[in-house]
């Protein structure tokens, strides 16, 4: 799925809700810095983008707490990158298989002839 096409109670995600700026808001800028916060009832993405030498900081916010990790983790990978192009990558939503086993077909190893 598109990073742009996520949402959080039906709003879209992306860009991220800014506080006030004096440069406006909207998709402008480079992502600089990315915080995840999982408080006992709050668990949110706490990100800072650049723009004509204007900080931002924004929070992004998802219903899916394993969402929300994949999302950081996406956009930790990506910092320095221009905010345009983040909202256009695609971030994988799917269950991981980590931790489980992969079982493999294994043909028997034989002793080598010496």
């Amino acid at each position: 799925m598109l990073l742009r096409n996520l949402t959080w109670k039906g709003i879209p995600i992306w860009p991220p809700e800014w506080w006030i700026s004096d440069c406006g808001a909207g998709e402008e800028g480079i992502l600089e810095d990315v915080q995840l916060y999982q408080e006992i009832k709050l668990e949110c993405i706490h990100v800072v983008a650049r723009h004509l030498g204007d900080i931002r900081n924004g929070i992004i916010m998802l219903e899916n707490p394993d969402h929300l990790k994949a999302l950081y983790y996406k956009l930790k990978e990506n910092l320095g990158r221009p905010l345009t192009m983040i909202g256009d990558m695609e971030l994988n939503l799917l269950p991981s298989l980590h931790g489980q086993k992969q079982v493999k077909n294994q043909l028997p190893i034989f002793a080598q002839n010496k």
